[in-house]
């Protein structure tokens, strides 16, 4: 078997062939085929052997060049793997690769969405001071609300809680 061949059986095994497959393209026996896979582990089924492969190259890749300007890395011995080739194209990228994440504004109730920050508990400004100073013309005005069974649109947690807490006594 030659070099040539043993690339051949190599590349074709990646690609998800079998060893019938690979025999008649290549014109030696599927044992002699299999023999080699086995020895080299190639060997199982193709599908696992790919997906396998496919994360091996996408590794291999990550770690060559940097994430952000895809300059070539160069990795030392010991120690993580670099995926950057500097502190400037890693801020870079995390400032444009930020996760968004979904809540709940605490004082008004409303879904809200935040970049890289998950525990965010207001949409907005306003309704953080009107939730953490909360004055007596609003508590005024609930309590008439509730008084009158009217519909109270926005309740600071604290006096929910509260309210659920007086209940369920």
């Amino acid at each position: 078997m030659t070099d040539e061949q043993r690339q051949k059986i190599k590349s074709l095994r990646y690609q998800g062939f079998g060893y019938k497959e690979i025999a008649k393209a290549i014109g030696l026996s599927r044992d002699t085929i299999r023999g080699y896979c086995k020895r080299n582990g190639l060997h199982g089924f193709a599908t696992e052997l790919v997906a396998g492969y496919k994360k091996i190259m996408k590794e291999e890749f990550l770690f060559t060049l940097c994430l952000n300007c895809g300059k070539k890395l160069e990795q030392n011995s010991l120690g993580r793997k670099r995926k950057y080739c500097s502190m400037n194209c890693k801020a870079e990228w995390e400032k444009t690769h930020r996760k968004s994440y979904t809540s709940y504004c605490e004082y008004c109730g409303n879904e809200f969405k935040t970049l890289g920050i998950k525990e965010r508990k207001y949409c907005s400004h306003n309704c953080y001071t009107k939730d953490r100073f909360w004055r007596e013309e609003d508590a005024a005005e609930v309590a008439n609300k509730i008084l009158e069974f009217k519909k109270v649109n926005h309740l600071p947690k604290w006096l929910k809680d509260l309210l659920l807490a007086n209940n369920e006594a």
